[in-house]
């Protein structure tokens, strides 16, 4: 039940969320392109298969949006904080590199971060203690497609720019949008991505840390036992 649970979050805070922000994109992309000079009617009251509809290509747009959001993990910056330096000090470092060495020999002291996170987050997973692991992986998922989300956004906004003032009808309220709001919608979005990439580099190398700092604690344990015996 719990574990389901877990899914069930990771659905809505991996894919959905972000795959809502997508979708809104391209709306505002097509908008753009195809129709600049008509309002954007929005309809209040929409059947439940149009919004069962919505709502699974909203899913599918995250979807989408975290395959864009792999080729993030390709930025040097990111190769850097994630895969090239541990994020350890020095000291807990090498610490875990002896007992790596200690439990699976010493060619797996060389091993890069990347992998040597990899090996210690399945020990973990076969010893039966992750942790705080689901929490890092789709809170890391989130930031990660929300990254994508905003960005696509943002620069759909700044196609609309060209295209402005922009009129939105909702009911019987129609709503025109000018220069100056999109450029905030603009500054917003902006700064929305770089707080999420911000937010998904922490989260990654959290996870990370405390995988490496856990595996080192884990294997402490039996040495304890065995002095007091």
């Amino acid at each position: 039940m719990f574990k389901e649970l877990q899914i069930t979050l990771y659905d809505i805070f991996g894919y959905l969320l972000p795959g809502s922000i997508i979708l809104i994109a391209v709306v505002v992309l097509f908008w753009s392109l195809f129709w600049p000079s008509a309002p954007l009617t929005l309809i209040a009251d929409l059947p439940t298969l149009a919004i069962v509809g919505l709502v699974f290509s909203a899913y599918l747009a995250g979807h989408l949006g975290q395959g864009i959001g792999n080729l993030i993990e390709k930025f040097p910056n990111v190769k850097r904080k994630l895969e090239i330096e541990l994020p350890l000090s020095a000291e807990l470092g090498e610490l875990v590199r002896d007992a790596v060495a200690a439990r699976f020999g010493e060619r797996a002291r060389s091993l890069n971060p990347k992998d040597l996170a990899l090996l210690c987050d399945q020990a973990l997973i076969c010893a039966c203690s992750p942790g705080d692991r689901e929490i890092f992986v789709y809170r890391e998922g989130f930031y990660r497609g929300n990254c994508v989300a905003l960005a696509l956004l943002g620069l759909t906004l700044v196609l609309r720019l060209v295209c402005s003032p922009a009129v939105i009808c909702l009911a019987d309220v129609r709503i025109e949008i000018h220069r100056s709001q999109l450029v905030l919608a603009v500054v917003i979005a902006a700064l929305g991505t770089w707080l999420s990439f911000r937010r998904y580099l922490r989260f990654g190398g959290l996870k990370n840390a405390t995988c490496l700092a856990r595996f080192l604690a884990l294997t402490k344990e039996p040495s304890k036992e065995k002095e007091k015996k």
